[in-house]
């Protein structure tokens, strides 16, 4: 049943682990390393219970928040759609990479190089995803694969002598919290900040898609559920509405086991990606911020090659521009089949004709509406601005569906299961710090911003 917790690491590898969190530490040094590990560990709660929902009923969280309220489900799927316009720019920014490690096509500007690497691997990916005969087998093992390879990489990497060197410095700007802004800071990067925040790990949105896998790896009752599969896969009969079940020991049992599944699939995804973003800033750290090296613009995934080049030379800034090439377009397809789960969620649960189509049809249909939005909206701007306009909406997100969460779990469901499946007050003040903290950001950006 290993899977969910791999593919949660590798996608949450894109963005905030590849580029911000780098990107921050070879601005600013020392300043905002300590907030990895918090802002990491907030996350925690809200999969563990996006899971519980999940392994309980066997739906997903759209389907579960249309129960709760209609409106809230519209009102949170309004604001996915907001942020579903601009996760193009992970494969722009995967384009960067390709663009310089291929010098093609010749005469081309950086960004127009980058751009035609990045429609390039779009639609390429999305003739795999589509027809791929089990669409949630596909995406396992293609994030198994880059999880692996990222984090060997950059265990290796960090082996080189002038990165060791800079390991003492490193680990005590983690351990030691610098409150406020920096005397240097740019109040351009407060997106940027808000970004790094979320994404050390899923966030937003993006965290319902744990629900999905799960569903998809038929964790609990989703074992009832069905698969959704590709064209070339036979068409399976998915269930829309969930499954109760009965107060008995045996299910008291199996209730008690999948939970702590759930908890270590999540703590699996958490450890990975945790020590993949502490790498990486730790080479920024040593090989980025003395020489004053910052990834941006159409440059967003080359400057980090000198992780590899250090060590390995032209060999190695080549390699490292293939992995990160990896890294992102392996956030775009995971986030593709995401976003179209719970677009197709979410449609089914709502609308009548859409009901009467298969999911898999509703999801396919969403998943080629995605491609042409994310094809469309990457010319609009370098990707870093783009990951960073979603990155704010969903670090917003957070501050809103918290709330609407506890409610289904602590209330509505509790009400309609047996007792001993309530979530403890553990899980509760958990959810509640977290909402707190995000809450809070949210009003202290808009202060800084607007006030």
């Amino acid at each position: 049943m290993l899977g969910p917790g791999i593919v949660w690491a590798a996608l949450a590898q894109g963005t905030g682990e590849l580029i911000f969190w780098p990107a921050f530490t070879a601005k600013y040094g020392e300043w905002f390393i300590w907030l990895i590990i918090p802002a990491s560990l907030m996350q925690f709660g809200a999969s563990v219970e996006i899971g519980r929902y999940t392994v309980l009923t066997g739906e997903t969280l759209f389907t579960g928040f249309t129960r709760l309220r209609p409106l809230a489900s519209g009102l949170l799927w309004a604001g996915m759609v907001a942020a579903t316009l601009w996760f193009g720019a992970f494969a722009s920014a995967g384009g960067t990479a390709l663009a310089t490690l291929t010098d093609f096509p010749p005469g081309w500007s950086d960004r127009a190089r980058s751009i035609f690497w990045a429609e390039a691997t779009v639609a390429v990916f999305f003739v795999i995803l589509v027809s791929s005969r089990y669409v949630y087998g596909f995406i396992e093992r293609f994030m198994m694969a880059v999880a692996a390879v990222s984090l060997i990489g950059v265990t290796v990497a960090v082996m080189h002598p002038d990165v060791l060197a800079e390991g003492g410095a490193f680990w005590r700007a983690v351990a030691t919290p610098h409150f406020g802004f920096p005397p240097e800071w740019d109040p351009a990067d407060m997106e940027n900040l808000l970004t790094s925040l979320v994404y050390v790990g899923l966030g937003g949105f993006y965290t319902f898609m744990y629900a999905y896998w799960l569903r998809e790896k038929g964790a609990g009752m989703a074992g009832r559920m069905g698969r959704l599969t590709g064209l070339r896969g036979e068409g399976e009969d998915v269930a829309l509405s969930g499954y109760l079940f009965d107060d008995s020991p045996e299910n008291r049992r199996a209730h008690g086991l999948w939970l702590r599944y759930v908890k270590r699939e999540n703590a699996v995804g958490l450890a990975i990606n945790l020590v993949t973003v502490l790498l990486m800033c730790w080479l920024a750290y040593a090989l980025l911020h003395p020489e004053g090296l910052v990834p941006k613009d159409w440059d967003l995934a080359v400057v980090q090659s000198r992780f590899f080049e250090v060590s390995w030379g032209r060999v190695g800034k080549m390699l490292f521009l293939v992995v990160a090439a990896a890294f992102l377009m392996d956030t775009w397809v995971g986030v593709t089949d995401g976003f179209a789960h719970m677009h197709a969620d979410w449609t089914c649960a709502n609308i009548a004709w859409a009901r009467r189509l298969s999911l898999r049809k509703v999801y396919l249909g969403w998943v080629v509406l995605i491609t042409i939005g994310s094809a469309a909206t990457i010319p609009l701007a370098p990707p870093g601005p783009l990951i960073a306009l979603g990155g704010t909406i969903n670090f917003f997100s957070m501050a809103v569906y918290i709330p609407v969460l506890v409610v289904l779990n602590h209330v509505y469901l509790a009400r309609r299961l047996p007792a001993w499946t309530r979530p403890s007050n553990f899980w509760f003040s958990y959810l509640g710090l977290t909402w707190l903290f995000y809450l809070g950001v949210s009003i202290g950006y808009i202060i800084l911003r607007f006030g």
